[in-house]
């Protein structure tokens, strides 16, 4: 599911960006190095296209983006393997060793 969004958000990331360069912003822009976006969408010119597909592509990314964060929150919430830790333990009381007595008798 996680790589999903990620493939879908890399995708409309890299649409949103091509739609953005192709509008026309006053004289110019990548549109009119195409050959003008005119005659492609009719008579009308691009502007009202355009400007729906960046508005529907800037939704969509906003989406995703809430998803990708969703569903990392969810990923770091909770961990794929219980993590079992030895329980900790009291070290052995050190008991003092008898002496004996020496050759020498003390």
């Amino acid at each position: 599911m996680y790589g999903v969004l990620i493939f879908l958000h890399l995708l409309v990331s890299v649409v949103l960006v091509l739609v953005i360069l192709m509008q026309q912003p006053q004289k110019g822009g990548m549109a009119s190095i195409m050959g003008g976006g005119e005659t492609v969408f009719g008579g009308g010119g691009a502007a009202p296209f355009m400007t729906k597909l960046t508005t529907i592509l800037a939704v969509v990314f906003m989406l995703t983006s809430l998803g990708l964060v969703l569903v990392s929150a969810q990923r770091t919430r909770r961990p794929t393997a219980p993590r079992q830790t030895p329980a900790p333990t009291a070290p052995a009381p050190v008991q003092p060793q008898p002496t004996e007595p020496g050759p020498l008798g003390g």
